[in-house]
């Protein structure tokens, strides 16, 4: 659970596990990375194109996964499972 939601000075946060199809490159994994880092509430984005997922750390009190997964599928890709992430992003 500490990887999930930590505390940090501006409150609760917590990280998952979105996965996404329909990524074929880096320069995919960038402009995915771009719109949620756009998303009000998002803390900090990972991208990984080669797994097809992407770890974001979000203020759930400002956003949430449906939210998130919107945010995907308007970039164009294919929003799929959401797990606990194992490996929070830094920034």
């Amino acid at each position: 659970m500490e990887n999930a939601e930590q505390t940090q000075a501006d409150g609760a946060v917590e990280t998952r596990d979105l996965k996404i199809a329909g990524m074929g490159c880096d320069n995919c994994a960038r402009k995915l990375e771009r719109a949620l880092r756009a998303t009000d509430g998002v803390k900090a984005v990972r991208v990984d194109s080669i797994a097809g997922s992407a770890t974001v750390t979000f203020d759930p009190a400002r956003t949430n996964i449906p939210a998130l997964q919107e945010v995907v599928v308007k970039s164009g890709y294919r929003a799929g499972a959401v797990e606990m992430a194992s490996d929070p992003p830094r920034g």
